[in-house]
């Protein structure tokens, strides 16, 4: 929040002029002429002159002075008036809060008599803004108000604008959004075409940064663009401003930047970024700076690439963390989301605690020094109320006040704990909805690499050759009868392909239907060797089938057991049809669970390794661990590669 009240602070202290190369030329100028000139008016606006080049160095000091002690021997109100602004105005860029109502004080008389009210609500302006900056909120809501009366007695409207700035200021720093932009928007309101273009601006700069924090990006891109043309305008008709206006347009671009970016167009953030650049240079300001690096960071978030956007946050967390404890939490909490936005929560949840540690210290340490405030003001009150009336009604104020701001900061306290649980509550509901979303990217992710291109390959077998047998009558007999063969063949392969792939998918997501029966191991396992035997009589495959346990009883799909086994038992495709081998079977019982060894299973061997088979692999190692179950896969054994499958024992048959 800091950062935004500084940020202003410093559009406040661009706009009253930044000296670039020509305003310095320009002095060397005025200089020489100073020297020729008499002691008269003429030679107090020549200094008056110099003064607002040079206002930004410690020579304004001097040069002020030099003002000041020459109006008072020429009894010029004006230009002592000013000279008090000047000093108002330097000490106000170095948040000398006390030099600041020194130099107000000094300047007020002269001001009365000038009429120069304009300067004089400015100087106001920066001192209640320096309160706002150091926290002081009710104080400087209380002064705003004193302003506003004092510059509508004087029809200034400046003034009343000013006053509305500052109040918005105060308003925003205490957290109180809505008055805050209420007050900004009744500035705004009051601006007319004649209105010094710098105090347009101004507002349009406040409402500019209000809008882009409250992200209302319809009202944002409507500032934005009001903002810009009064600049340009402005500018057009002082071209010797514009370097002095850098810090302006490089505010207007990043915030352009921050509204394309609310509504998802990087690129052409990014053009803005680009301009942005331009405008940046040493002597920017240290928070535009930092809103640079945020802009930046938002970019790079915006289009996936989380390592760069964080290391931009780090870059604005090492530029914070010394003067902006609120402001560093901030970022730290827009690091976080970096990190939970790329899936990576475990460096999320780390950053988001340590800014909810340091916002909590924050927010105990401004409430204190709120009723500090608060305390502050009251004692002064009471003081002044016990010097004009010493009776018991004052002392009944006094405790009805004292169990007012009580009550309200039990009711803001309890509010506030109400809001921390259910932002917990939100955070961990955020949460879990992001786990469930990753995990479904992950099974749909998985399903989609299963359908490779090997489903491909049989495919355009079938519709190839379908073609041929189509187009070609001529085909004699034999021919037509391969071709009819190889369809037949690719269509097994597809579709087993695609039921592999559907029983994968099935088994992930847990919605497989089993078909649930009590059967003897030793006997399916039999059977499994029965069916491989089939397949394989041209294959040259000879199982071996040893039973190393008595019969027992599990709990299984059959039909699918059965498959499991039967997948490892055969070659996985054709290409090792002509190949001898023999395999060894064993079922053998371990304590509650039965072990199946398959023995130099081709299922096992990297020759045979393609799509089809890890996805047989995947579907017997998700069956197995479906029934409590084990899958393993050894291809690094003396008697060849193996295959084990781990089965619980059902407890009626223990």
């Amino acid at each position: 929040m800091k950062q935004t009240i500084l940020l202003i602070a410093l559009l406040c202290c661009t706009l009253t002029g930044k000296a670039g190369t020509e305003a310095i030329s320009e002095s060397d100028s005025l200089l020489k002429v100073l020297q020729t000139l008499p002691r008269d008016t003429m030679r107090l606006n020549v200094l008056n002159r110099i003064i607002r080049i040079e206002q930004n160095n410690y020579q304004c000091i001097q040069y002020s002075d030099t003002l000041m002690k020459e109006a008072l021997q020429l009894k010029n109100d004006k230009y002592a008036g000013m000279a008090a602004y000047y000093h108002v105005l330097y000490y106000y860029n170095h948040s000398n809060q006390d030099s600041v109502s020194k130099w107000l004080t000094i300047m007020e008389p002269h001001v009365r008599k000038s009429e120069i009210w304009d300067f004089f609500f400015d100087a106001r302006r920066f001192q209640i803004d320096l309160y706002t900056y150091n926290e002081q909120y009710e104080l400087a809501i209380s002064e705003a108000k004193r302003m506003k009366l004092q510059a509508d007695k004087q029809n200034c409207t400046r003034g009343v604008i000013a006053a509305y700035q500052c109040l918005s200021n105060a308003y925003i720093g205490s957290q109180r959004w809505d008055k805050g932009i209420e007050s900004l928007e009744d500035a705004y309101q009051m601006l007319t075409a004649k209105e010094n273009p710098v105090v347009r601006i101004s507002v349009l700069s406040q409402l500019v940064s209000v809008t882009k924090e409250k992200k209302d990006n319809k009202k944002l891109l409507k500032y934005l663009q009001e903002l810009e043309s009064a600049l340009n305008k402005h500018i057009s008709r002082n071209p010797s401003l514009k370097e002095g206006f850098a810090d302006v347009y490089l505010f207007n671009e990043l915030f352009y930047g921050y509204y394309y970016l609310n509504i998802h167009q990087p690129q052409r953030a990014y053009l803005h970024l680009l301009k942005a650049e331009k405008y940046l240079n040493e002597d920017t300001y240290f928070m535009y700076k930092v809103l640079y690096f945020d802009t930046y960071a938002k970019y790079y978030q915006e289009i996936g690439e989380y390592t760069q956007a964080s290391d931009y946050i780090d870059t604005t967390l090492t530029m914070l963390k010394a003067d902006f404890p609120s402001d560093y939490a901030e970022q730290l909490l827009e690091k976080a989301r970096i990190w939970k936005q790329a899936g990576q929560s475990e460096k999320a949840i780390p950053l988001y605690e340590q800014a909810l540690t340091i916002k909590d210290s924050a927010s105990t340490a401004l409430s204190n020094t709120q009723m500090e405030l608060i305390k502050s003001k009251y004692n002064i009150e009471k003081t002044a109320l016990e010097q004009e009336r010493q009776n018991n009604k004052t002392q009944l104020i006094y405790l009805t006040f004292i169990f007012i701001i009580l009550i309200l900061l039990f009711i803001f306290m309890s509010r506030l704990f109400m809001v921390r649980k259910a932002l917990k509550h939100a955070e961990n509901e955020i949460r879990k909805a992001t786990e469930t979303v990753r995990k479904t990217n992950e099974i749909k992710n998985r399903f989609l690499s299963n359908m490779s291109y090997n489903i491909r390959t049989p495919l355009n077998n079938v519709v190839g050759f379908s073609q041929l047998i189509a187009c070609e009558p001529n085909i004699d007999k034999e021919t037509r009868q391969e071709y009819s063969n190889i369809i037949h063949k690719s269509s097994e392969k597809l579709m087993r392909l695609v039921n592999d792939v559907l029983d994968l998918s099935r088994l992930e997501a847990q919605m497989m239907k089993f078909q649930i029966q009590d059967n003897d191991i030793i006997e399916l396992c039999k059977e499994a060797c029965y069916m491989a035997d089939a397949r394989n009589e041209k294959a040259g495959i000879k199982v071996l089938f040893t039973a190393e346990t008595s019969s027992q009883i599990i709990r299984t799909d059959t039909a699918r057991l059965i498959q499991a086994l039967l997948s490892t038992l055969v070659y996985p495709d054709e290409q090792g049809s002509q190949q001898e081998r023999t395999i060894r079977f064993i079922a053998s019982r371990n304590g509650d669970m039965l072990r199946l060894r398959i023995i130099n299973s081709p299922l096992a061997e990297h020759t045979f390794a393609s799509q089809e088979t890890i996805i047989r692999h995947d579907i017997n190692r998700l069956l197995l661990k479906h029934f409590g179950g084990n899958y393993l896969i050894n291809d690094k054994t003396p008697e060849g590669p193996e295959i084990v499958f781990i089965y619980p024992i059902t407890p009626e048959s223990k």
